[in-house]
């Protein structure tokens, strides 16, 4: 959730303002920014995660309120404030892969992180009018069968079109609950045991969010009246929280769901616990992208 969120960025927003002597909310608020935008892109240079975590949350409070002014300039595309909170951060990390402020003096550091925020928001609008992106916004069911029957009478679905960041869905409801473990178990048997801790958590963990429409439909008569419903969508940034902040008995409870080696896995949740966000997002992409394709290797 958004309040969780902002809790643990607050934590090492902390550890920042004791280490650095930098307030993320100080003023002048220009200034500041500048000074942890620079701080970050120092830290992604010289590979220092914890530095690099710690200007990154402060960077994603102070700029707290652009994931509810994208949400009121994006209407009706189903996604949350939440949702855009993964485009702010995507942002971020953009301006520092530009470094314009530092470049040419053209822009500061904030007009510089606000051209990267309008920039990631452009190409998500792009990215959700391809068609093989399509899908993955819909309100119908994933279960709508597109296109011709092949000659075994069988038919694509929807679920079948969706984008990576939407594979966890089909590892639920196409395999379901045991084959899930089936699979995640397969990773721990070839010793790629922060996959399947990624997969476990996509598969049983709190991944999904509801989603409310609210739509207009005609009655018999010939009346408007309005009806809600209900779907539930892959929550990209709340699985990284998730995974960055496992319950204190999970190692007890994967021990006991499934066959690994005690001190690799103790190793592997090492791994995770010291990850920072980036690097977490990027784990997570490149699971869903392996479920992705092992899903369509079974149709």
């Amino acid at each position: 959730m958004a309040t969780q969120s902002f809790k643990n960025y607050k934590i090492y927003a902390d550890l920042l303002e004791q280490e650095t002597g930098i307030k993320y909310d100080a003023k002048p608020y220009k200034e500041v920014i500048r000074q942890m935008l620079d701080g970050y892109c120092k830290a992604v240079d010289d590979n220092d995660d914890h530095l690099k975590n710690l200007y990154i949350s402060g960077l994603m409070l102070r700029h707290w309120d652009k994931s509810k002014k994208l949400a009121l300039k994006c209407p009706n595309i189903g996604m949350s404030e939440e949702d855009f909170m993964d485009w702010v951060y995507e942002a971020l990390i953009l301006a520092c892969d530009y470094r314009k402020w530092q470049k040419d003096g053209s822009v500061n550091a904030q007009q510089c992180i606000n051209q990267c925020i309008e920039t990631v928001r452009v190409r998500h609008y792009y990215e959700m009018n391809l068609d093989k992106h399509k899908a993955s916004y819909m309100t119908v069911s994933m279960e709508t069968p597109i296109g011709d029957a092949n000659d075994n009478g069988s038919q694509k679905t929807l679920g079948d079109t969706l984008i990576d960041e939407t594979a966890e869905n089909e590892v639920r409801h196409t395999f379901g609950s045991d084959a899930a473990k089936n699979l995640i178990q397969s990773f721990l048997n070839k010793n790629r045991i922060v996959e399947a801790i990624i997969f476990d958590i996509i598969a049983f963990g709190d991944s999904l969010k509801q989603v409310k429409h609210t739509k207009t439909g005609v009655d018999e008569n010939g009346e408007t009246y309005k009806y809600t419903t209900y779907t539930s969508e892959f929550w990209r940034f709340h699985t990284v929280q998730l995974l960055a902040n496992l319950p204190e008995d999970y190692f007890e409870y994967f021990i006991d769901t499934y066959a690994v080696k005690t001190e690799a896995l103790k190793a592997s949740l090492e791994v995770l616990k010291k990850a920072n966000n980036n690097k977490l997002y990027r784990e997570l992409d490149k699971s869903l992208s392996t479920a992705k394709a092992l899903v369509h290797a079974s149709l």
